[in-house]
Formats: structure tokens, C-alpha cells, sequence
């Protein structure tokens, strides 16, 4: 289970709203090493125009902060846009992490294979 703080300003956390964030923050901890830590803001900013919901995710797992805000029409609408831009980040990350590993394998499998030729 993931930890995570849920700070509402301005607006009141509903059960609904909590399970929803339960559901999206679910596809973000498959990327993550224990230990790892999300705060999660959630404001609602009155506004003439636009946009008046705002979702903020800051991510921190083994010794890296990755954080989204993102603005939007409805709390929901904010969320998705937040977590997809959080779920992108740790997804080039792990595949930087792979390529690296892969890439320092190969290098280890061609030195042993030119160590056994000079025997």
C-alpha cells in the first residue's frame, strides 16, 4: 500500500474523491522502490474564467522528487492530467534506469567473452 498526505484547501475531501485518487495513484506505485512517500494538494481556487481546480503531486522515492501540478475544468479532470504527468516521469525513468543496467551488462558479457579467448 502506498503512503501518501491528502491536503484539500478550499474544498471538502470526499470518500469518492479519496477512492478516486486510491484508484489513480495505483497505476504510479508500480514504478516506485520502497520506501517511497506522495503528498497529494488539492485546492479549488475561485476564478472569473477558466480553470478553478487544482491537483499537485509530489512523488519522492529513492532519493528522487518527482512532482506534476496541473490545473483543470472539474477535481477529476486536474487529477488525471497531475497523474499522467507523474506516471510519464517515473516511466522515462525506469527506462533510463533499464538501458543503463542493460548497457554496463553487455559491456561486463563482452569482457568476460575476451578474457576467455587469451586463455
Amino acid at each position: 500500500m502506498l503512503n501518501y498526505n491528502l491536503k484539500g484547501t478550499g474544498l471538502s475531501i470526499t470518500p469518492e474523491l479519496r477512492s478516486y485518487l486510491d484508484r489513480k495513484l495505483e497505476g504510479i506505485e508500480k514504478f516506485l522502490q520502497d520506501p517511497s512517500h506522495v503528498d497529494v494538494e488539492l485546492e479549488y481556487q475561485e476564478m472569473r474564467h477558466g480553470e478553478h481546480y487544482r491537483a499537485e503531486l509530489t512523488v519522492e522515492s529513492a532519493g528522487s522528487v518527482y512532482r506534476a501540478s496541473a490545473w483543470g475544468e472539474s477535481m477529476h479532470a486536474a487529477i488525471d492530467v497531475a497523474n499522467n504527468a507523474v506516471f510519464g516521469e517515473l516511466s522515462r525513468n525506469k527506462k533510463k534506469r533499464l538501458h543503463i543496467f542493460r548497457r554496463s551488462a553487455a559491456r561486463v558479457k563482452d569482457y568476460i567473452r575476451g578474457w576467455r579467448r587469451s586463455l
